[in-house]
């Protein structure tokens, strides 16, 4: 007759109560398993990605024209710059019309000024004014007839109709090369069609050369030139990113 130790037997009832053991395989790396009721074969998501792009010309300026302020008292330099600031709103605003030539106030700061000893010896402040739209002969004109400001920056970009109109003529494209993707890749992993999981939509323009600086906060005796001015392309992309289950 054979002996069984104590640890054998437990080891046979544990066996016995458990039954076999399988161990599952990982997903691939390029892939993910997605358990479906009613098939032996889970489906395997993928995840990819489609754009398309265009190049439209330029159709908004955007000017900003500052003055800077000294003095030993902070209430004296505001006091400077709201008055340089109100004669440009007074020359500015009647020539105003909506999507030709807008006009808003910019940022306005009044900060300490310090001496080698670290205490406050002055006030320095400055203030902006924004000229916009789609007439940039005008825009140019403008910014060369208010007292006491100079251009500090000079920024060409799309409107918000020319980037919506270009968003909508490539964005068609961009869908096309993801379910063309989407398809290649289903057969190239083996499988014969599809199911779209979700979709992300993003769209983005990138300006090229459209961001010109110039000196500013100079003081003037005569009144300056109209400041030339080019619009270049912007860039616009849309793109589409989501996942899809093969099956």
């Amino acid at each position: 007759m054979t002996l069984i130790s104590k640890p054998s037997m437990a080891l046979a009832l544990m066996t016995t109560l458990l039954g076999p053991v399988a161990f599952a395989q990982g997903p691939n790396p390029s892939t993910s398993q997605m358990p479906h009721a009613g098939h032996a074969v889970a489906h395997q998501v993928l995840h990819l990605s489609a754009s398309a792009q265009t190049e439209v010309a330029q159709d908004w300026l955007v000017m900003s024209l500052s003055v800077q302020k000294e003095g030993l008292q902070a209430p004296a330099v505001q006091k400077q710059l709201n008055a340089v600031l109100s004669a440009a709103l007074a020359v500015a605003s009647p020539m105003a019309k909506p999507g030709a030539l807008e006009v808003r106030t910019g940022e306005m700061n009044v900060l300490p000024r310090y001496g080698r000893d670290g205490k406050i010896n002055g006030w320095a402040g400055t203030a902006q004014l924004v000229l916009q739209g789609r007439d940039a002969e005008q825009i140019a004109t403008l910014a060369a007839r208010l007292p006491e400001m100079t251009v500090s920056r000079i920024e060409w970009r799309l409107s918000a109709e020319q980037k919506n109109a270009a968003e909508t003529r490539i964005q068609a494209e961009a869908v096309a090369r993801f379910q063309t993707r989407a398809q290649a890749l289903t057969q190239q992993f083996g499988f014969s069609a599809y199911t779209l999981r979700e979709v992300r939509v993003n769209a983005q323009e990138a300006s090229e050369g459209s961001v010109m600086p110039r000196m500013a906060m100079v003081q003037m005796d005569e009144a300056p030139a109209a400041v030339p001015t080019m619009a270049g392309k912007s860039r616009v992309v849309v793109n589409l990113t989501g996942s899809i289950a093969m099956r």
